[in-house]
């Protein structure tokens, strides 16, 4: 076992291992760091291996004090004061992300190494650096885990006191009140005119493809959901502006996945993508709702992650009916069986006929403080089949 960040308490035991029902002691137990040493535990099977004469390199090799300093904390070990502190940190967590479940989830850990995760990677930077202008160290763990260690006498108050730090930066999220980042993306705009379904042709997009329309598709979902005078005046009164548009590296990453659907509309007059939709197998994704989905784990669903249209286009619902239905049939020859999204609760109304009669599995009235509701519904690809009267 590999003790040199668990080791010495951080888990609320002394070696994290001790948490695992093991049939018999580790063989090996590294342990450095907190130590200020170098520490190798060896069962006595292995003992006469390392008898021998042996090369090894640690941080602290060699330092003397160091080893005087830890002889004087080995009595000052408080384990319960290590659980009384991650459990207070933790319970501030677990709070934290049901307030901002749109945000922040999946807190996890056990004594002071907590962690926790961030819906998208985009986000997850700007909360750390938030957190940090205001004060609060947060370690990245990958793209979109965070990790929250604090020390093991770390005072009740200067826990609320991060956590508080922590609501704020989870705030500036919420109400994007932190600078967006310049897009290079262009501007495309066909006018605020009808686009008649015979001038519009299927461009398929593929992960090899998607380099060459990115910016096209990009500048869609920028004017759909990235643009400040679609929302209530109240929201922008706030200075808040929704998260709702998806960062390009999003759509990147999910036209690469394996079976991924993507379907943009081109208006042959202008040469320009006036809508897009996207997505791929569920288990892909962990949007709001997809680990709750009764399909989870399945592999037969299809989640539609991505769907924009332009806002200038008149008949924009019409245009998004035709995409639906290209993507639907795109996803029922692929073999999908069912398809889930997080979608404008309007579509429940305008939508095709297999959207307005789908399961609706959550509805969040005002989904990332937009002030626009949006559901999670599921709907059936593949007909029912009916039963065979019984033979008379």
């Amino acid at each position: 076992f590999d003790e040199v960040q668990t080791g010495w308490g951080m888990s609320g035991r002394l070696w994290a291992h001790e948490l695992f029902d093991l049939p018999s002691p580790p063989d090996v137990v590294t342990w450095a760091k907190k130590a200020q040493n170098g520490v190798l535990f060896v069962s006595e099977e292995l003992a006469t291996f390392f008898q021998e004469e042996k090369k090894f390199n640690t941080t602290w090799e060699g330092d003397s004090v160091g080893m005087v300093r830890l002889l004087a904390l080995l009595d000052k070990l408080d384990l319960e004061q290590v659980r009384r502190t991650g459990e207070r940190a933790k319970a501030g967590l677990e709070a934290l992300a049901r307030e901002y479940r749109a945000i922040l989830k999946n807190v996890r850990g056990v004594g002071v190494m907590l962690a926790f995760d961030v819906m998208r990677a985009d986000w997850c930077d700007t909360l750390r650096d938030r957190a940090f202008r205001r004060g609060l160290i947060l370690l990245p763990a990958g793209e979109r885990v965070l990790r929250f260690y604090p020390r093991y006498d770390t005072e009740p108050s200067s826990i609320d006191e991060a956590l508080s730090i922590l609501r704020l930066a989870l705030e500036d999220i919420a109400g994007q009140r932190a600078t967006p980042e310049p897009t290079t993306a262009v501007e495309v705009r066909v006018g605020t005119l009808a686009v008649p379904l015979d001038t519009i042709e299927t461009a398929v997009l593929t992960a090899e493809n998607f380099e060459r329309y990115k910016l096209q598709i990009f500048a869609i979902e920028q004017a759909r959901y990235g643009d400040m005078t679609q929302y209530p005046p109240d929201v922008l009164r706030a200075g808040r502006r929704p998260l709702l548009q998806f960062p390009l590296e999003t759509l990147e990453a999910t036209i690469a996945n394996p079976r991924a659907i993507g379907l943009a509309l081109r208006d042959r007059v202008s040469d320009r993508f006036v809508a897009y939709a996207l997505g791929s197998s569920l288990e892909n994704h962990d949007e709001e709702g997809v680990t709750s989905d009764p399909r989870f784990g399945d592999n037969n669903t299809f989640y539609l992650q991505a769907l924009a249209t332009l806002p200038t286009v008149q008949n924009g619902i019409e245009l998004e009916n035709a995409l639906l239905d290209s993507l639907r049939d795109r996803a029922v020859a692929a073999g999908f069986e069912f398809l889930s999204t997080l979608i404008e609760s309007r579509l429940r109304d305008t939508g095709p006929e297999w959207i307005k009669s789908a399961e609706v599995l959550e509805r969040i009235d005002n989904y990332l403080q937009s002030g626009t509701a949006f559901v999670y519904v599921q709907a059936p690809l593949q007909p029912v089949a009916e039963a065979e009267p019984a033979a008379p």
